[in-house]
C-alpha cells in the first residue's frame, strides 16, 4: 500500500468520530470526574508519547463502556445513533468513550476540555473547526490537498508487529469533523495495525 493510500485509509478511521454525536449521558450517576493521573495518561496517548501497547491497554479496559452505558475511569459513554457496539452506520470504526476534563488543558497549543477515544485513536476535540487546518501545518502533517477538507497525518512509527504479520503504525492526525450542530476539529494519535 503506498503512503498516500495509507494516509487516506487511516484518516477515514478518524473521520468515523463524526458519525457519533458528541453527547454525554445526561444522568449524573453515569458521569465521573477524571483524576489527574487519568488525565495525564490520556494526554500522553493523545500526544503520541506512549506506545501501542499502552493504547491497547486503555482501549481494552474501556471496551464495555459503550455497551454498559456506565462511566469508567473518567471516561463517559457516547451515543452512536442506535449502534450499541460503537460502530456507526457505514462500518467505520466508532467512538468508545469521551473524557470531559474538569478544567481546560492545552493540546498542540489549543485549549480543550474533551478527549475522545475510538478503537484506533485518541484525540482532543476543539470547538473551532479551523484548528484542523492550522495543525496540519504546525504539526507538519501530510495534507489531503487543497480541495479536500482540512486535515492530515504524519506517521511517527511504523514497524512489523512483534507477534503477528501486520505493521504497527503510530501517527499524529488532525481532521475537521462536520458534526451536528456545528463542525469541530480533532487532533491526536492513531494507534493501529495494517
Amino acid at each position: 500500500m503506498n503512503p498516500r493510500t495509507l494516509t487516506s485509509a487511516l484518516l477515514l478511521a478518524v473521520i468515523g468520530l463524526a458519525l457519533a454525536p458528541a453527547t454525554l449521558a445526561s444522568d449524573p450517576a453515569r458521569t465521573s470526574v477524571p483524576t489527574r493521573t487519568q488525565i495525564n495518561q490520556a494526554l500522553k496517548l493523545v500526544n503520541c508519547k506512549a506506545d501501542r501497547k499502552a493504547f491497547r491497554t486503555l482501549a481494552f479496559a474501556m471496551r464495555d463502556v459503550q455497551d454498559s452505558g456506565e462511566a469508567k475511569a473518567g471516561w463517559q459513554p457516547i451515543a452512536t445513533e442506535g449502534e450499541g457496539d460503537g460502530m456507526p452506520p457505514g462500518g467505520m470504526m466508532g467512538v468508545i468513550a469521551e473524557m470531559r476534563l474538569p478544567a481546560p488543558v492545552r493540546v498542540f497549543g489549543h485549549e480543550t476540555t474533551r478527549l475522545i477515544l475510538s478503537r484506533m485513536s485518541i484525540v482532543a476535540a476543539f470547538d473551532d473547526p479551523g484548528v484542523a487546518r492550522e495543525l496540519t501545518g504546525t504539526l507538519e502533517l501530510e495534507g489531503r490537498g487543497a480541495e479536500a477538507p482540512p486535515g492530515g497525518m504524519r506517521v511517527l512509527h511504523s514497524a512489523p508487529e512483534e507477534h503477528g504479520d501486520g505493521i504497527e503504525v503510530i501517527a499524529l492526525v488532525a481532521d475537521r469533523i462536520e458534526s451536528d450542530p456545528s463542525p469541530i476539529s480533532v487532533a491526536g494519535c492513531l494507534y493501529t495495525t495494517r
